[in-house]
């Protein structure tokens, strides 16, 4: 008896050979579809480039890539042709085939789909001053590719045999399940755009909210960064500014301070009127007060002092602290100064 020739023995219905040469038709046919790409985004790109319109350009860049995986579906059918496989074999062979031409196509879909967005609505977002749309198209291109991707993959599941009406029911289970856990993060994400939309303030703003204050360096859809009077970096989740009031200082034609000062009982009326004088004089004499609005008033007697109440306001709003010191620092000198004397907080 002779020995069977190692090309001749079969593996699922087909011999050695019979595979070596298919595989030889599936490389042929990724060499042809490669070059087939790059001829025709070389040549098509030049035509598409004369015409008004960008929706040409768009498809070309979008079928360039997925053309080269194309060329090896349309091999591996003709490179059937040489094989003579078993029933299993064969549906195996076509569900490959499937699998592959759903590819090429959730592919140019997803190239597609990048490329309309990214041109029109990206695009549009550039010529409109508002920040959302800017931060929205992004999320817009990856929520409509994971859904080309979810549908691809429905298919494929389809094509394999699996239950895809089960599949669907489950995604929608699921799906609920990660809105409630991204409850957070979804609530975030409006905020952000409630922000973006109605400017209560800008980046570069100093604002006050809460226990925070300090000057805007960045709004995102999650969160604002804001970097306070010490020079940290603090970031608040999105919701929270939204459900929060907020005071735009930056927005404010002048910054008003208001405080009261405590004198204590022994002081007589010439000394009462000397510390109003010099609170006023003080105050108008430091830079950046808008001298025309400080009010300084004998306001109350209180429980074991005599109240003065101070209000000025700060024309430069951007040094508001800096201002805000100089005028502290001035009074302080001028009362040691003059001889007089605060009584203690009680």
């Amino acid at each position: 008896m002779q020995v069977e020739s190692l090309s001749e023995i079969t593996y699922f219905g087909s011999s050695l050979s019979q595979y070596i040469t298919f595989l030889a038709i599936l490389i042929a046919g990724a060499v042809v579809g490669r070059a087939l790409s790059f001829v025709y985004e070389r040549r098509l790109r030049k035509k598409t480039a004369a015409t008004r319109t960008e929706v040409d350009d768009i498809v070309v860049r979008s079928l360039g890539g997925p053309i080269s995986l194309l060329g090896v579906v349309v091999a591996a059918a003709l490179g059937r042709q040489v094989l003579t496989p078993t029933p299993a074999a064969e549906e195996i062979l076509v569900v490959v085939a499937e699998i592959l031409l759903i590819v090429s196509l959730v592919w140019v879909a997803v190239r597609l789909t990048d490329g309309l967005i990214e041109t029109y609505l990206g695009r549009y977002a550039d010529r409109t001053e508002s920040k959302l749309d800017d931060a929205l198209v992004p999320i817009v291109s990856r929520m409509a590719n994971v859904a080309i991707v979810a549908i691809g993959v429905i298919v494929v599941l389809d094509s394999v045999g699996y239950d895809v009406t089960a599949i669907v029911a489950s995604l929608g289970i699921g799906g609920i399940a990660v809105a409630l856990a991204a409850r957070k993060t979804l609530s975030d994400v409006f905020g952000g755009a409630h922000i973006l939309s109605t400017k209560p303030f800008l980046v570069d703003d100093v604002i006050e909210m809460d226990d925070y204050a300090g000057t805007v360096e960045e709004i995102g859809l999650r969160s604002t960064t804001i970097r306070d009077f010490d020079g940290r970096l603090v970031t608040i989740p999105n919701s929270n500014v939204a459900e929060t009031e907020v005071r735009n200082v930056s927005s404010e034609p002048t910054h008003r301070t208001v405080y009261e000062l405590q004198l204590p009982y022994r002081t007589d009326t010439a000394r009462m009127d000397r510390v109003l004088e010099l609170l006023e004089t003080t105050v108008n004499g430091i830079d950046g007060v808008a001298t025309e609005e400080t009010r300084v008033h004998f306001w109350e007697y209180g429980e074991s002092a005599m109240k003065v109440r101070l209000e000025y306001h700060i024309a430069d709003v951007d040094r508001w602290q800096a201002v805000k010191d100089a005028v502290n620092r001035a009074i302080h000198r001028e009362f040691e100064a003059a001889g007089l004397e605060m009584a203690l907080s009680t």
